[in-house]
């Protein structure tokens, strides 16, 4: 998958970790065949927004007068995959609730994110709740574990020690970041003062941190 990063939320990121979670999720991806190699090349766009404005667009599409750490919108390019809108502020206190460094906080939203971008939505049913969260966990873990994922089945037969982990992580989305509909390069309205009023639209399901348990 390719990244087009847009960063309005005054807050430094790094590129090359982004990069670095989007290429590991897509490789991981497609390892499960939940996607081939024509889905792999399409573009996902990550738009970072301040507290501000991520409250504003969390208002508009959800009508939700908080400022979420994501929300998700499928797009009309053929080329594009979607684009995930992200409060680095927000993940970044979440991070420090579970335990956990900025970096894999992050990933972990964008993994979500992307699952939604595909189609998968754990509000729908509790079969369908369990296959994506399996897959995420499994899809996380192995891309902070590389090694240990590379043990295959062997390592099913020992005791899982990022088991905490696991727990902390499936914790960390309720609420769905569920697709909705945008003009294609959304990203560009995004990011150019959600203050002014937007028509509404039908709500847009967020990753929020209401439910979320800090990681023993």
């Amino acid at each position: 998958m390719k990244l087009n990063i847009i960063n309005d939320s005054g807050m430094d990121l790094s590129e090359d970790v982004l990069n670095k979670w989007i290429k590991g999720i897509a490789t991981e991806l497609q390892k499960k065949k939940i996607i081939d190699n024509e889905k792999k090349t399409l573009e996902v766009s990550l738009v970072f927004l301040n507290e501000n404005d991520a409250k504003k667009l969390n208002w508009n599409y959800r009508c939700k007068d908080y400022p979420t750490d994501i929300l998700s919108f499928s797009s009309d390019d053929p080329a594009s995959m979607g684009e995930l809108v992200l409060c680095p502020q927000v993940i970044s206190r979440q991070a420090k609730e579970h335990g956990l460094t900025l970096e894999d906080e992050l990933g972990y939203i964008v993994l979500h994110g992307v699952l939604h971008l595909l189609g998968y939505d754990h509000e729908k049913s509790k079969v369908d709740e369990e296959l994506m969260m399996s897959i995420q966990d499994e899809v996380f873990e192995n891309l902070r574990n590389p090694k240990a994922g590379k043990k295959g089945k062997a390592a099913d037969a020992a005791p899982k020690k990022s088991l905490t982990v696991k727990k902390a992580a499936k914790s960390h989305v309720k609420a769905a970041t569920k697709s909705a509909k945008v003009p294609t390069k959304a990203s560009e309205k995004l990011t150019k003062k959600v203050a002014k009023s937007a028509p509404k639209a039908a709500p847009v399901k967020a990753a929020t941190s209401a439910k979320k348990t800090k990681k023993k």
